[in-house]
């Protein structure tokens, strides 16, 4: 036992003095800059004898996250080329009505800035012309006071900076006081009215810039909707362009059709009958009719038609409008119905349409399409919003009366069944006078066919 004991140190000893001579010797080598040859290093892997465990691998819960964020789900791809084709058109068409939408609100501010500039620029040359009859009434009176100074002759000149240093240093007369304080009113009325002149300009000229670039945008994203429409009408099929004439097919449309007990106003049915008149005439953007129309020009002369007066943009007449929004289902015709990039702010509004009833509207959609019929998804309607105010609808069902129900008449027993104590007696069946009873009251009728009862003794 201490023999083995011994052996085991010993053998310790000795490989502790090998692990330090060998210390030592690398040491020395790495010191005197001996580079170790790469044979000397074991395999990489070589005491390697069994696979380690892999263990459970974590499943995903879910997409995997992101450091801003986690994955959107993905969406469905378009898989045919008409498919594919349709959805960039839709999305062109989407821009192109957010676009619209801006150059007509940025021409009428530019339309404003116009107006604006004239305005100021008429106040300012009448406060010009108000300066100049200032100034040749103050040299005029200036002129007449120094000549009553020093009685200088009339012919001397005339010129208020000349007179200025030849007139003596003493009180004006009150004349020329008045003259002098109206001259220095109006250079100060024609100096505000020149600074206002240059806000309107440089007002204009902003305007004008933001719609010169909306419209050349504009332009330049209609020249690619377009074509984008010419390739979709090429590959249209000949069943769509068959759903599209059926989708057009009014039938007996009936503008006073009913929804909620209400039916739509006079007016609004006559807007709603000029719209339809005007099937087929072209899309044009900032046109009111007659030969073209854009979206909100179509509302604007359709109303107008039956003397109501709408606002000129789309998002406008939803303002005007407001106080009467409609729920979804409860629309008539002539509702208009609007269309927002943003569904919670009204001032994004960008298409407006009106309904015609059963999910049909007719509309001016946009460039180089036509006013028409189409089918309306009232999910993607943002606002709607009702111009004149809808009729109770006719020949509604009367309320039934409560206290004379016709389905709890029932026929009186006859007498004999249950004959009171007196029936027998000859002078209640006799009677030459009739008794209340034997007409009976409208609360309790008596079939025809069923012997009147018979009357309680008094």
């Amino acid at each position: 036992m201490r023999t083995t004991v011994s052996k085991r140190r010993s053998g310790r000893n000795r490989r502790q003095g090998q692990v330090a001579l060998g210390s030592a010797v690398l040491s020395a080598l790495i010191a005197g800059g001996i580079a170790i040859p790469a044979a000397a290093d074991p395999p990489v892997g070589s005491n390697i004898t069994a696979i380690p465990d892999p263990g459970a691998r974590p499943q995903p819960e879910g997409l995997p996250a992101l450091p801003l964020g986690s994955l959107s789900q993905p969406r469905t791809q378009p898989t045919t080329a008409q498919a594919l084709l349709l959805a960039q058109y839709s999305a062109a068409e989407l821009e192109l009505s957010v676009l619209a939408a801006r150059r007509s609100e940025l021409y009428q501010t530019y339309a404003n800035a116009i107006v604006a500039k004239a305005l100021a620029d008429f106040a300012w040359r009448a406060t010009a012309d108000d300066l100049r009859t200032a100034k040749q009434e103050a040299e005029a009176a200036a002129v007449a006071a120094y000549q009553g100074a020093v009685k200088a002759p009339p012919q001397l000149g005339n010129s208020l900076d000349e007179l200025e240093q030849l007139i003596p240093h003493t009180d004006a007369p009150p004349h020329t006081e008045a003259a002098l304080a109206d001259l220095a009113r109006a250079r100060q009325d024609e100096r505000q009215a020149y600074t206002v002149l240059t806000a309107a300009i440089d007002a204009e000229h902003q305007a004008s810039s933001a719609y010169s670039a909306v419209e050349t945008e504009f332009k330049r994203k209609e020249v690619a909707f377009l074509e984008l429409k010419r390739r979709l009408a090429e590959l249209q099929s000949e069943a769509d362009r068959l759903r599209e004439l059926e989708q057009e097919n009014l039938g007996s449309y009936d503008a006073g059709q009913s929804n909620a007990g209400l039916v739509a106003h006079p007016k609004a049915r006559e807007a709603v009958m000029f719209a339809l008149s005007q099937r087929g005439k072209p899309y044009r953007w900032g046109d009111e009719g007659p030969n073209t129309y854009d979206c909100s020009g179509l509302m604007l002369a359709s109303y107008l038609s039956a003397g109501v007066r709408l606002n000129r943009v789309a998002k406008d007449q939803y303002y005007g409008t407001r106080h009467k929004t409609v729920s979804k289902n409860a629309l008539l015709p002539g509702d208009l119905l609007f269309y927002a990039t943003d569904p919670s702010d009204w001032r994004t509004i960008h298409h407006v349409a009106m309904y015609l009833g059963n999910g049909r509207v007719v509309q001016a959609r946009t460039t180089g399409d036509v006013v028409r019929i189409s089918t309306v998804n009232l999910g993607s309607v943002d606002f709607a919003t009702r111009v004149v105010d809808a009729l109770p609808a006719p020949n509604q069902p009367a309320p039934t009366r409560t206290s004379t129900p016709t389905q709890t008449a029932s026929p009186r027993p006859p007498a004999s069944s249950s004959p009171p104590p007196a029936s027998s007696s000859p002078s209640a069946s006799s009677s030459p006078s009739p008794k209340p009873s034997q007409s009976p009251s409208p609360a309790s009728p008596v079939p025809s066919n069923t012997p009147p009862p018979v009357p309680d003794p008094a």
